[in-house]
């Protein structure tokens, strides 16, 4: 099998849907020449899936520097549905943890950072805010469970997969890595609940240019 060809940015989400408006966007707005080096990839749904696809998707196309976009619950009244966020830190979260009934070991990671230049990049191309994150393995639905997440966490939205494939990045290319500089790169670009990228849709292209894409 040909080896795929190494692209200057990687927008990963958890299923397709979530990336056909950005893959429509850098098709037509871009004349052709953003798409020949942003690699589109559904790395699938729920967080083991996600870090699994992840990985395979860093390992394939090499990229300078990763998104994961997808649809997020909000914690609070703030972010509202239909808008979106630019993560700020992305925490691992537990229920059963946060009611005592299970505890996470003390060497494990269960906070990301992401890079502060490409998050302000976004900020100022997108009609978002920044946030924390949380990723779960299974949705909240409880409204007081979500707010002990968010008590605890700091986070205002909640997605299953970008703890996942963040660590998978940084994991990826390792501490002495030639792109270790790029390992907190990862954003999610997250619209609430059923928000599939109505921001970004009406966003131009040139955010991504801003990156030097």
């Amino acid at each position: 099998m040909a080896r795929a060809r190494t692209v200057t940015a990687l927008i990963m989400s958890a299923f397709a849907p979530e990336l056909a408006p950005l893959g429509l966007a850098a098709r037509t707005r871009g004349q052709g020449r953003l798409a020949s080096r942003i690699a589109c990839v559904p790395v699938g749904i729920g967080a083991i899936d996600a870090a699994a696809g992840a990985a395979a998707a860093i390992a394939r196309f090499q990229p300078v520097v990763a998104l994961f976009v997808g649809t997020a619950g909000s914690y609070r009244s703030s972010p509202p549905i239909g808008g979106a966020v630019v993560a700020r830190r992305i925490c691992l979260a537990s229920g059963e943890v946060l009611r005592g009934q299970a505890y996470l070991p003390g060497p494990m990671r269960t906070r990301v950072a992401t890079y502060s230049l490409l998050r302000r990049q976004l900020l100022r191309a997108v009609p978002a805010q920044s946030a924390d994150v949380a990723t779960t393995i299974g949705i909240t639905s409880g409204r007081a469970l979500g707010k002990r997440i968010a008590d605890a966490t700091g986070s205002t939205v909640e997605n299953l997969e970008v703890f996942a494939v963040a660590r998978a990045w940084s994991l990826g290319f390792g501490a002495g890595g030639p792109r270790a500089r790029a390992a907190r790169a990862l954003l999610c670009t997250a619209g609430v609940i059923a928000a599939a990228f109505l921001a970004v849709e009406r966003t131009n292209a040139s955010y991504l240019e801003g990156l030097g894409l």
